[in-house]
């Protein structure tokens, strides 16, 4: 799938789609009950930018040592899937790769990924990715009770929805590697 038919759906399907999940959301949070053990099985979704995961290593091996090498998943698009298996920080088995060939690809890989990170009972999801509205629903989707990723205060990017329980300003004067720290 071309970058700009990514980006057009982003815009023309992710928007109303962020704004359904976000009242679905709403409506979750009012009828779940409130527990904090801590994260157990932790996702993170950094789709794209190879050199972003690269920036991200020293993150995700604090995250490694806090709750264990198993208890790590990463949510990447299978061209950058290399990048992971160099770094060998997670499991291969771990690693979860959505393929965006075409549509089909997606929609395909994306519920099937849906699927396995209901299975595992993922209870933390991180996203990397700066105002993606397909990872946000995506993290929103795993199930996770607790969900960070960056949230557009001030209007600096597009409406992403309200979909993270745990949001983080984006600062376009911090490099990426300070902003995953």
């Amino acid at each position: 799938m071309k970058v700009n038919s990514m980006r057009l759906l982003d815009r023309w399907v992710g928007v109303p789609a962020s704004a359904m999940l976000t009242g679905l959301s709403r409506i979750e949070d009012l009828l779940r009950r409130k527990t904090d053990d801590g994260p157990q099985r932790v996702l993170i979704i950094k789709l794209v930018e190879q050199g972003a995961t690269v920036v991200a290593e020293p993150a995700l091996r604090k995250l490694v040592d806090r709750v264990g090498r198993n208890n790590v998943y990463m949510a990447v698009f299978e061209e950058n899937r290399f990048i992971l298996d160099t770094l060998n920080i997670l499991p291969e088995e771990n690693v979860v790769t959505l393929r965006n060939t075409s549509l089909l690809s997606v929609l395909t890989t994306t519920l099937r990924a849906i699927r396995q990170f209901r299975r595992l009972r993922i209870d933390t999801v991180i996203d990397f990715e700066f105002f993606s509205r397909f990872s946000a629903m995506l993290a929103y989707l795993s199930g996770a009770r607790r969900r960070v990723g960056f949230h557009s205060y001030a209007g600096e990017a597009g409406y992403r929805g309200n979909l993270m329980t745990h949001r983080v300003a984006y600062n376009v004067t911090l490099h990426a590697s300070q902003i995953y720290d």
